[in-house]
């Protein structure tokens, strides 16, 4: 009875080993197959997605050409600024050659204006040192945008630094050619003071609101370029 038994089993193992598809091997190996198959391709798809996400955003490009063409724009300006304050020095200075040579203006006038071309001089030399030094290294490469707006902001600050500073010698003149004047002169002094205070007042706070705007600037500029 035992025998027949073990007969039944080695007979039932031997069928089930000659069927078709039912190999454990094949089981355990066709899923591993699958799996090594599928992952590549989905990610590879997804990878292709975030690259072409990645290419189709406009914004860096758009903010790279925006810097560019705003530092192009107040390059133009600042040099249109710095040929307007050599004419004007150029003026002042030929004024008062003019005056002392011909005699047709009063001496306070004479005084005014050589005082006045002489502050006005130094304060073209050193805006001149500032401009040309920040001019010779900007250009139009978009890989080098954040570092010319970067310049042009230092440029911007140092400029509007120094005429700040330059109401300092002016603002006293003023008031001197202002009394002196009014010495001579029937009408008032004090119109002709507050006109005089006034618009140098005026002057000095725009200038210092534009420094404090291309100050916050060039800190953004900073931030940007170290992120």
């Amino acid at each position: 009875m035992i025998e027949e038994n073990h007969k039944v089993t080695r007979a039932t193992e031997n069928e089930q080993s000659q069927q078709p598809g039912i190999s454990t091997d094949a089981i355990k190996v066709t899923p591993k197959l699958e799996k090594e198959t599928d992952t590549p391709d989905v990610f590879d798809e997804t990878w292709a997605e975030l690259t072409q996400d990645w290419q189709t955003q406009p914004t860096a490009k758009a903010d790279i050409s925006a810097l560019v063409k705003r530092t192009r724009r107040r390059t133009y300006v600042a040099k249109i600024c710095f040929i307007l304050n050599i004419v004007a020095t150029l003026g002042i200075f030929i004024a008062f050659v003019y005056g002392i040579y011909d005699g047709q203006w009063a001496e306070p006038v004479n005084i005014y204006l050589g005082l006045g071309s002489l502050l006005s001089a130094i304060f073209l030399y050193f805006e001149t040192k500032i401009r040309l030094a920040t001019w010779s290294q900007l250009c139009d490469s978009p890989e080098k945008a954040i570092d010319n707006a970067i310049a042009s902001c230092q440029s911007s600050m140092k400029y509007l630094q120094i005429t700040k500073i330059s109401f300092l010698p002016f603002l006293p003149l003023v008031n001197w050619f202002v009394y002196t004047v009014s010495q001579t002169s029937a009408k008032a002094s004090l119109p002709a003071y507050l006109f005089a205070n006034g618009f140098m007042l005026a002057m000095y706070l725009i200038v210092n609101y534009l420094y404090q705007r291309r100050r916050k600037e060039y800190q953004q500029l900073i931030k940007a370029s170290s992120a």
